[in-house]
């Protein structure tokens, strides 16, 4: 390789900026200017001039200030104290972008790795301070780096870079000594392939935290010495996200059947979706075994029923369900033979139904390899327990309750039993006028002759004139959200009704949230344009002026062109 010469003001100007001053005295008389030693005085001061990225008051305090006597985050921990609060925008959940992003092979992606790895090879090899600020800045300026991070790691093991004195207590400090996530991603992924296990509690508290734990599990895969018992203790301890992605990874090792227990009876849970995992443990915990027992508790009864229900929610969902249980079949008929001899409840009730359901369909997936006899004698066996019992009793009990789950089961249970709980769902809509979950049931459950009642109660109760600022393209979250979600009810609601609610349908024209205005578009198609007044035609067409969503807009100009359903 040739390398072009440079001028002398040149090899000055690049030696560090400590022996820029040692050079100037010996500067031939004519650099000896006062204006070339500002200048060099300048870039030195510039040099010097790092950015302070280290803090005491750190992600990892802020964590260990939150943790209960059971050693799980309180619930002030969830919102990170780098969280950007932006009103009206999607608030993902914690990890959730880090467990449905891949990775960035974008040319942009591939230059910032090149420019990272760069940076951390001066850090390990020279210790340099600028290299460290540089760095953070780096991975501290895009909101996620999920999509680069795994291709950044696989060149830095290449190079074989030395872990002290410098890698290792600048990942260090990352992880534990700054607030940000991005540099806390970074500081652990990194002091996992330092090899060195005294950072492991730090990775564990850090792993508490949703947003950390993959990074924490995989960390843990390279440092720990007794990894199953590491991953469970997390496991443990997580509720959303990250615990989807560690109990996955921690079902394939090879588990005591302690662990294994847990798995059906605890590992499932979630915050997300009990679906995510309902497969994963009842395979790897072994449910059928379980199940096969002369008689189980309370706990594993209970446990098996929620496990059987996300099996059979997620057979048309995002995650494999019963289709992929092999031991679907062994599990239900012992399922059903334990729910003979259990005081079952009004949960139970909705989930034998939606057995019977299931099993009805025999085209299922599910099912083919199941045996005739074996699919009918279930069918019997959940017919003689659902008539076994009055839930009657059970329903009323359901529908009083505060706890919206179970009221959720009770509104169930009494479509199934044919009881009329019109009056349970116009008294609780009274007792809060503004809960759009009950203005959902309402116009759900409502007969026609109900029709002007439920109009006049929407019209007194949501505060149109507050709601209807004019079109933006807002999402609808935030404080208004509520008034916002009972708007579309009513007004899908009227969808039935040509006419009826005009006071509603201008409202939701004039509404910031655009789902509002797209729903009122589409129940004026409904209705048809002879069925429109002259307010909302004017309406209409003065929306089509000023409309700001582009799907949105041309759906108005197309309503508006031939008066026909959109």
């Amino acid at each position: 390789m040739r390398y072009k010469k440079r001028s002398v003001v040149q090899i000055v100007l690049l030696r560090h900026p400590i022996e820029i001053k040692k050079t100037i005295h010996w500067l031939p008389p004519f650099f000896k200017t006062s204006k070339m030693t500002d200048h060099i005085k300048n870039i030195s001061s510039t040099k010097n001039e790092i950015l302070q990225w280290k803090t005491n008051d750190s992600i990892l305090q802020f964590l260990l200030q939150n943790i209960d006597g059971e050693g799980r985050l309180n619930k002030s921990a969830a919102t990170l104290p780098d969280e950007k609060k932006e009103e009206g925008k999607i608030k993902f959940a914690s990890g959730f972008l880090d467990a449905v992003v891949g990775a960035d092979n974008s040319d942009e992606s591939k230059n910032r790795i090149q420019k990272l790895v760069k940076l951390i090879s001066k850090i390990a090899k020279l210790g340099d301070e600028q290299s460290k600020a540089d760095f953070y800045k780096e991975i501290t300026e895009n909101e996620s780096i999920i999509g680069i991070i795994d291709n950044f790691l696989e060149q830095i093991v290449q190079l074989s870079l030395p872990i002290d004195p410098y890698l290792f207590n600048y990942a260090y400090s990352l992880a534990t000594k700054t607030k940000n996530r991005n540099s806390v991603k970074f500081g652990i992924a990194i002091l996992g392939l330092c090899q060195k296990q005294e950072a492991i509690e730090e990775i564990k508290t850090l792993g508490l935290h949703d947003e950390f734990t993959v990074f924490s599990t995989i960390a843990l895969g390279n440092l720990s010495s007794n990894l199953i018992h590491d991953l469970w203790y997390l496991a443990q301890r997580i509720d959303g996200w990250g615990k989807i992605q560690l109990v996955e990874r921690l079902a394939e090792m090879d588990l005591t059947e302690e662990i294994r227990d847990w798995l059906v009876c605890d590992g499932y849970k979630n915050n997300i979706m009990f679906e995510y995992l309902a497969l994963t443990c009842a395979v790897n915990g072994q449910l059928n075994k379980k199940l096969s027992r002369d008689s189980i508790d309370e706990e594993l009864f209970k446990s098996a029923g929620e496990i059987i229900k996300a099996l059979i929610a997620e057979d048309e969902g995002p995650v494999a369900g019963m289709s992929a249980y092999t031991d679907s079949e062994e599990t239900i008929q012992h399922y059903l033979r334990h729910a003979k001899s259990h005081n079952l409840n009004i949960a139970d009730f909705i989930l034998l139904n939606q057995l019977k359901d299931y099993l009805e369909e025999s085209n299922r997936e599910a099912l083919k390899d199941w045996s005739q006899d074996n699919i009918s004698n279930c069918l019997i066996d959940i017919i003689e327990i659902l008539n076994s019992k009055d839930w009657t009793k059970e329903v009323e009990h359901a529908l009083k309750s505060s706890d919206n789950i179970e009221y959720w089961y009770g509104k169930e249970a009494a479509q199934k039993l044919g009881i009329d709980i019109w009056d349970t769902l116009w008294n609780r809509l009274m007792a809060n006028p503004l809960d759009s979950s009950s203005w959902y049931d309402v116009t759900r459950h409502a007969k026609p002759e109900k029709a002007e009642v439920i109009v006049d109660q929407a019209i007194k109760s949501i505060p149109l004139d507050e709601i209807s600022t004019g079109p933006e393209d807002a999402m609808g979250f935030g404080p208004n959200y509520h008034k916002h979600h009972s708007l579309d009810f009513v007004i899908t609601f009227l969808a039935d009704y040509p006419k009826l609610g005009e006071a509603l349908i201008i409202a939701g024209l004039r509404s910031p949230v655009t789902r509002n205005r797209y729903m009122t578009l589409k129940t004026l198609a409904s209705w048809t344009s002879s069925n429109w007044s002259k307010r909302i035609k004017d309406e209409l067409i003065h929306l089509k002026e000023i409309e700001p969503n582009s799907d949105t807009k041309e759906k108005i100009e197309d309503l508006v062109k031939d008066g026909k359903a959109m």
